[in-house]
């Protein structure tokens, strides 16, 4: 069963430095295989405005990582799963505690909301994120904080939810960064990569639909 395989942070690991190792030799990006002419979307693959989220109020980083998802549920009950902070360690590879969520300085103090702070632990590493659009049934962006160890900084990741048209949701979850050293510029695009498709293959276990 996939939803097993992803949620296995050896194997996750492993996968990580082969794709890595692919593609420092192979000099392809986590971008290559995203063909503009398929993306069954309103926005383009480069796009950086979307509905009630404007990327560049946030950060002038190039687009890294990208993945996409058709669900069968409809936008506004993605967007509650997506949107649940303190549970998303449930399909989330290598997030498998609680997450903290502070919602003190929220635009709607003790809910979710542009504001919002969430901590986690991922790979080992403390992360720090603030949620900088909120948009209910639409989408959402965040930002890791910078630091001085981490590989990347100018971070902000993007979550836009769309109408199928019949019920549905079509799902696409981008990344942008500035990446820092070795591991910024070669293993960050392609382990985000990995991660956000694990991530949505286990909602669509969850949903019903695919990874597309």
């Amino acid at each position: 069963m996939r939803l097993t395989s992803y949620r296995q942070p050896v194997n996750l690991l492993k996968g990580v430095l082969m794709a890595s190792a692919f593609v420092l030799f192979q000099g392809c990006s986590s971008l290559s295989n995203v063909d503009a002419a398929d993306f069954a979307s309103q926005y383009d693959v480069d796009s950086r405005a979307f509905d009630g989220i404007k990327v560049d109020e946030a950060t002038q980083a190039p687009l890294q990582a990208i993945a996409r998802a058709h669900f069968t549920a409809s936008p506004d009950a993605v967007f509650k799963r997506m949107g649940d902070h303190k549970r998303m360690g449930e399909w989330i590879p290598m997030l498998d505690h609680e997450i903290q969520v502070d919602n003190s300085r929220s635009a709607t103090p003790g809910e979710n909301n542009v504001g919002t702070t969430r901590i986690c632990l991922f790979g080992g590493d403390t992360l720090t994120e603030d949620v900088k659009h909120w948009v209910p049934g639409k989408g959402y962006s965040y930002s890791v904080r910078d630091s001085e160890e981490a590989p990347a900084k100018n971070h902000l990741g993007v979550i836009t939810i769309e109408e199928d048209g019949q019920g549905g949701s079509l799902v696409t979850w981008r990344q942008y960064f500035d990446p820092k050293g070795f591991k910024g510029e070669y293993i960050m695009p392609t382990m985000m990569s990995y991660v956000l498709h694990g991530a949505l293959d286990n909602l669509s276990e969850e949903f019903g639909g695919e990874v597309l």
